[in-house]
């Protein structure tokens, strides 16, 4: 018997190193799928009221149509009475509502055979994809198809954020009078979100039926800028019961806006190196075949050739390459260093999640607008503003109270968090110096855009009102919920 054993086992060796051949195999072609994720489609099926799109790369505003593509980069702002119904590529479904400002930070996904039989059969993703959006105030109501191993979506707030994979819930952001965050909730109709307070490790499980809380008093905020953890409790049965009859509402009323929005977005979908010539996009695709060094290589080269193109040059290049987009971006701000907040800026809106190795990169390049590349990053990739903020003050220390102005004046919401992570971070900086000048430059943002009169609310392109989602008061816990993240 002892014989047999080992005889069976000595058998199975070639199929176990088939079977280890065979998952080294799969995870080498996920790796390779991972690296070919482009933007995504983000279709605006439907809007109501007072809506406004605001691309922050270029600071240009507009009132969006119904069946318009939305881009990563791209701000949301909803006015009183007011909402907008996005669908994404991936089957994801969101209801910005009234008075909420929402960020398409980023959307990024493997291509797929869009087509409208594919759609009609969607029942989960069709394919990998990475998800990052920042709740800066009000509430969205969102519908996650179940997302496939290796995607993401992840929504953050000033607060903190929420890790979903297939799950029906809202996320709400509130602030105070004097502009500071004051909370944010996650409440969950169906599946389960993973929610932890800003700067903190320590992630919430909500499953269906629950809702999670993290709440600072303004007078908190203030002093110290720590965040408590997540508190939970039930979520009631008619919230619950909203979520959901949103969610239906979403896809059934905007199915055919979408279809047909998204078969023709996919036809004709841009990318970067659509604003270069022919040349310059040949040049590139040459040269990233032969890897990241001579793609670099090109860079310098076209940028030197149209140093007004650097950033198109950099950004196209990064897409060609998204791992080596911090090199490509330093690269190209070397050589037009006036344009290096811009540059980083367009480069970020390509690789968001490297947006503060990008950020570091060019800062390194071109120190003397360390501050500018630091904000102009921060308005991409709103959610990392902390992190862009410590990482270019680590890079250039010196210009520090520069660089915590300059981010807090993107990001006023998270000033506290950004001298913090500044001053907490960074050796031998002038502690007063960059708590001053974060709070100045939250405070005269805040004091601004108090200031502007909304524009009056349309009813262009109206669709029936939804009922509101009554705000339910979660019971705290004694004690937070210490478990894994679902994800």
């Amino acid at each position: 018997m002892r014989y047999s054993a080992i005889l069976q086992n000595t058998l199975n060796l070639p199929l176990i190193a088939i079977l280890l051949l065979l998952s080294v195999g799969i995870a080498a072609a996920q790796q390779a799928a991972d690296s070919k994720m482009k933007p995504g489609i983000i279709v605006l099926t439907a809007f109501a009221g007072d809506v406004k799109i605001t691309t922050t790369s270029s600071n240009e505003t507009h009132t969006p149509s119904k069946g318009a593509t939305l881009k990563q980069g791209q701000v949301i702002v909803t006015g009183p009475n007011s909402k907008a119904l996005l669908a994404y590529e991936n089957g994801i479904v969101m209801e910005v509502s009234a008075s909420s400002k929402f960020v398409i930070q980023e959307f990024q996904q493997s291509p797929w055979d869009v087509s409208p039989e594919n759609l009609k059969e969607m029942k989960t993703e069709p394919s990998q994809s990475k998800t990052t959006a920042f709740l800066e105030y009000g509430d969205i109501i969102t519908g996650v198809k179940k997302l496939k191993p290796g995607s993401s979506f992840d929504v953050t707030t000033p607060l903190g954020s929420a890790g979903i994979r297939g799950t029906d819930f809202k996320a709400s952001a509130s602030k105070n009078s004097n502009g500071t965050p004051n909370s944010f909730s996650v409440g969950v109709a169906s599946g389960e979100v993973g929610v932890r307070s800003a700067g903190s490790t320590q992630t919430v499980s909500v499953p269906a039926g629950t809702s999670s809380n993290v709440s600072m008093p303004s007078s908190q905020a203030a002093q110290s800028g720590e965040i408590p953890p997540p508190t939970t409790g039930q979520l009631s049965a008619e919230a619950g019961s909203t979520i959901l009859s949103s969610v239906t509402t979403q896809r059934s009323g905007g199915e055919a806006v979408f279809s047909q929005a998204l078969v023709t977005a996919a036809q004709n979908r841009e990318s970067a190196s659509d604003a270069l010539s022919p040349a310059q996009q040949k040049t590139l695709q040459e040269a990233a075949e032969n890897g990241d060094p001579a793609l670099i290589e090109a860079v310098t080269k076209l940028t030197t050739e149209s140093p007004l193109a650097a950033a198109e040059i950099a950004a196209a290049a990064s897409e060609l390459a998204p791992e080596a987009a911090p090199q490509i971006a330093s690269a190209a701000a070397l050589v037009s260093p006036t344009l290096a907040a811009r540059i980083a800026s367009s480069v970020a809106r390509v690789s968001p999640s490297s947006a503060a190795a990008i950020a570091t990169s060019v800062a390194q390049a071109v120190p003397a607008s360390a501050a500018d590349i630091a904000g102009a990053v921060a308005s991409v990739a709103p959610s990392q503003a902390p992190q862009i903020a410590l990482a270019v003050a680590m890079a250039v220390p010196e210009a520090a109270a520069d660089i915590a102005q300059s981010v807090a004046s993107a990001q006023p919401q998270q000033a506290s968090q950004i001298a913090k992570s500044i001053i907490e971070g960074v050796a031998g900086v002038n502690t007063q110096a960059v708590g001053d000048a974060a709070r100045t430059a939250a405070e005269q943002a805040n004091n601004t855009n108090g200031n502007v009169s909304p524009p009056p609310p349309t009813t262009t392109n109206p669709i029936p009102p939804l009922p509101p989602a009554p705000t339910p008061a979660p019971t705290p816990s004694a004690t937070p919920m210490e478990v894994r993240s679902p994800r």
